[in-house]
């Protein structure tokens, strides 16, 4: 599936195996299962072609899952050429996500952001409002993970941002892609120790299509993520993201 861009590849799905990542970022997300033990409602904001969705429902099927996607079309593509459908325990809405998320009163246990057009995250779904909007939203113990870019000028302000809602994160570099995978909860983050732990437990009780959790965790974390003192936060009123990634 391609968003705003021919360049811009957001989903895709092996058709003789259509339960395997054909991306590696959407297998990274999933290192966000180490967080949080058995989480009973789960907010996706970005659809795509419900990879992310579809592996969540896999390993944790009692959890109320919540899609929330801006674009109808991609509604239409994931339902038509990715299977994609709700289920007793999963609806979709199709709005705005920081409108709805300011709207509801709901709290979740895992909020994952992976909303992309023409190759750019949505500047309003980056800032420091938003996150504080994303942190209401969270219940107690629970964690925010981000799909984004390791371009260094964006990770930088990234940082910056994460760092002042949330205080300290856990990030994931990828090895085949440009993507860093955020992970942030207002209430602190386990150790790194912890979180391999309960990976490679969850990998051993429910193994989640395949994907070896404990194996990226091990190739994918990245200790004690920096960025230069001063660095700005983005906010509403000035957050340039598709410049930043871009690097100029």
């Amino acid at each position: 599936m391609h968003v705003g861009s021919l360049l811009d590849r957001s989903s895709a799905m092996d058709l003789k195996d259509p339960f395997r990542h054909v991306y590696e970022y959407t297998a990274m997300m999933m290192l966000v299962s180490g967080y949080v033990d058995a989480p009973k409602k789960i907010l996706v904001v970005g659809l795509g072609g419900g990879t992310v969705t579809r592996t969540l429902r896999m390993i944790y099927p009692d959890a109320e899952i919540t899609n929330v996607e801006f674009d109808p079309e991609i509604v239409a593509m994931a339902r038509q050429y990715f299977g994609y459908a709700e289920d007793a325990k999963m609806k979709l809405v199709v709005e705005d996500a920081r409108r709805w998320l300011r709207r509801t009163t709901e709290q979740f246990d895992m909020i994952l952001l992976d909303a992309y057009h023409g190759g750019y995250i949505p500047f309003h779904l980056t800032t420091r409002e938003f996150l504080e909007i994303v942190r209401e939203r969270l219940s107690q113990g629970g964690v925010v993970c981000a799909n984004t870019w390791v371009s260094q000028a964006l990770a930088d302000r990234e940082s910056a941002t994460y760092h002042a809602v949330f205080g300290g994160f856990h990030h994931y570099i990828g090895k085949l892609s440009t993507n860093r995978i955020v992970v942030a909860a207002p209430g602190g983050l386990p150790s790194p120790e912890a979180v391999r732990n309960r990976l490679a437990e969850l990998e051993a009780t429910r193994k989640p299509q395949r994907l070896d959790l404990k194996g990226m965790f091990e190739n994918h974390f990245a200790p004690n993520p920096t960025w230069p003192d001063g660095t700005k936060v983005l906010t509403d009123d000035y957050a340039p993201v598709n410049l930043l990634k871009d690097g100029t």
